[in-house]
């Protein structure tokens, strides 16, 4: 690992590239979890810390065909497997039987952006539940039932909530192929303290004949905006390809804006930048290049018709990294929403980390795109990674186990006390959202036991030392010109 960086460095001097250090470690790095637990055994990944100033994380452990979730209290060191209602074990089976005999999956989980009027921090993920049927579940940190929202035989899939807390997107096949759906006054449900809420609306949002996926709400609770990846057909191309795509939610015709339409490349994985709301990073793949993921940035404004557009230029987006390592987080926009952080597809290498300053590469400077040496020399094998304000919470394989670990970061990427300053207002401001007119639907809800959780605030520390000017490595890609 050390001829590694000795030969990075060396490039990066050939180079003239120097940079201060944009992101280092901070501090203790502790070890949380194991999968040498027999209750972890498998591949940990997927740490995700909840929204809330709080200790609480979640994760996932993928072992023989099936998929669990779990969400861990770092305050009272609580972990707490999430389990749907099992099928009817009968007098001669026993539970544990009955888990075995059923394919598990529990994933995909999205924290609430709010906890409740009592502190309690939601969360939306999908189960096969006791009908083996893929559905929309929401619970809370401390609490051991859950309310199944969604009851179709189709696969509902990816639920995203809203930046107000107040609705989830999805994916469902009801349909077809896979459309956006969204569920509607789950304040409701939440605020009852019976959860017993019996009715509320589903709405949906698309109705195409190719599927979609990868809901993303932008983060500014009055943009409506929701990005998304949808297949698109060309004229004379047998292959479709995803492209991505924004719908404004408060219009009913000519609400979708096209924000790439390439009929050579994927792209897929939409995520906003939580602090302006105004950029959108995405990952594209080309068939020219074979299939190499990359990322790319485009900037979105409002128009003087009130209509979404590129900032820029029309089908304008900006590379800003090459060959991304996909497998586990792809991308992460960092505190303060200057910088993302990746790794790149080089197994040989041990997929070496980057952060990539947006507003820097956009601005065709230097030192925009830095490597995480402290990181990738402690931890050579990082597969997934999460980070609130300083606090990082971070997979690593070591051998044939997955550990989990806290440690706290700083440096020019990371801000981690900046408040939201978000420049994408929808300009429709006028009677709220106005949610497509398609399709009703009325679901019945489950009902969900009251309880708390303990949450903690992480104690961010010291600002750290004073930061150096040291050589980085060659970046993956530079902007042109410098």
């Amino acid at each position: 690992m050390r001829a590694l960086v000795t030969i990075v460095v060396l490039a990066a001097l050939s180079c003239g590239v120097f940079s201060q250090a944009s992101l280092q470690l901070q501090g203790e790095i502790v070890e949380i979890l194991s999968s040498e637990k027999p209750e972890l055994t498998g591949i940990l990944a997927k740490p995700r810390f909840a929204y809330a100033p709080s200790q609480v994380f979640s994760l996932e452990r993928q072992s023989v065909g099936n998929n669990y979730l779990f969400i861990y209290d770092l305050g009272t060191k609580r972990l707490t497997e999430i389990r749907t209602a099992l099928r009817d074990a009968g007098p001669n089976i026993t539970v544990e039987d009955s888990i075995r005999q059923a394919v598990v999956y529990n994933g995909q989980l999205d924290w609430r952006p709010r906890p409740d009027d009592q502190g309690q921090q939601w969360f939306a993920f999908v189960s096969n539940g006791s009908q083996n049927n893929r559905d929309i579940y929401i619970g809370f940190a401390g609490g051991s039932n859950y309310i199944r929202l969604t009851t179709n035989t189709a696969v509902d899939s990816e639920p995203k909530w809203s930046p107000d807390g107040n609705s989830i997107a999805f994916i469902s096949n009801r349909s077809g192929n896979g459309d956006i759906y969204l569920i509607h006054e789950v304040d409701k449900i939440i605020a009852d303290v019976n959860r017993n809420i019996k009715n509320f609306k589903i709405t949906q949002v698309t109705d195409t004949a190719m599927p979609e996926g990868n809901p993303a709400w932008n983060p500014n609770p009055g943009a409506d905006l929701l990005a998304y990846a949808k297949k698109e057909s060309f004229p004379g191309r047998e292959v479709e390809t995803f492209q991505i795509r924004v719908i404004n939610l408060r219009l009913e015709k000519d609400n979708v804006f096209e924000v790439t339409n390439d009929p050579l490349a994927h792209y897929t994985r939409p995520s906003w930048d939580p602090y302006t709301g105004s950029r959108l990073l995405y990952v594209g793949q080309s068939f020219l290049q074979n299939l190499n993921a990359e990322l790319y940035v485009s900037e979105l404004a409002w128009g003087s018709d009130k209509m979404l557009k590129n900032k820029v230029l029309e089908g304008y987006k900006t590379e800003v990294f090459k060959n991304v390592h996909l497998k586990g987080t792809p991308a992460l926009w960092l505190a303060g929403g200057e910088a993302i952080l990746c790794q790149e597809d080089r197994p040989e290498q041990n997929y070496p980390l980057y952060s990539v300053n947006v507003s820097r590469w956009l601005d065709k400077k230097e030192r925009a795109v830095n490597y995480f040496e402290d990181l990738h020399n402690a931890f050579p094998y990082v597969s997934d990674f999460d980070m609130r304000k300083n606090d990082f919470l971070f997979i690593a394989q070591e051998g044939e186990f997955f550990k989990v670990y806290l440690t706290q970061v700083f440096g020019d990427d990371v801000v981690p006390n900046k408040l939201a300053e978000y420049s994408l207002v929808n300009p429709r401001t006028g009677g709220g959202a106005s949610w497509p007119s398609g399709k009703w639907l009325i679901i019945g809800g489950a009902a969900a036991t009251a309880g708390a959780v303990a949450y903690l605030l992480l104690q961010n520390g010291d600002e750290g030392p004073a930061i150096e000017s040291v050589p980085i490595g060659l970046p993956p890609s530079m902007p042109g010109g410098n």
